[in-house]
C-alpha cells in the first residue's frame, strides 16, 4: 500500500467519524440507561467479549507471524 492511499483511507475514516452523531456512536444498551447490576452486568460482559476477541485475534497474528519467520528462515540458503 501507499502512503497516498492510507492517508486517504485515514482522511474518509476520520471524516465519517467526525460527522457521525454522539446518538449513533453509542450502542444502544448503554446510550441513556439508568445504572444498576444488569448494566453492570452488560458492560462487563462486553469487556470479557472484547478480551476473548482480542485474544483469539493476537494468537491468530502470532501463529501467522510463525510461519512467516519459518518460512522465510528455510528459503534462506
Amino acid at each position: 500500500m501507499t502512503t497516498r492511499w492510507r492517508r486517504g483511507v485515514s482522511a474518509v475514516a476520520a471524516a465519517v467519524w467526525c460527522a457521525a452523531g454522539s446518538t449513533t456512536l453509542a450502542c444502544p444498551v448503554c446510550f441513556r440507561i439508568e445504572e444498576g447490576p444488569v448494566t453492570s452486568g452488560v458492560r462487563a460482559a462486553v469487556v470479557v467479549l472484547i478480551g476473548v476477541t482480542v485474544g483469539v485475534l493476537t494468537g491468530f497474528g502470532v501463529f501467522i507471524a510463525r510461519f512467516v519467520r519459518r518460512a522465510a528462515a528455510e528459503s534462506e540458503p
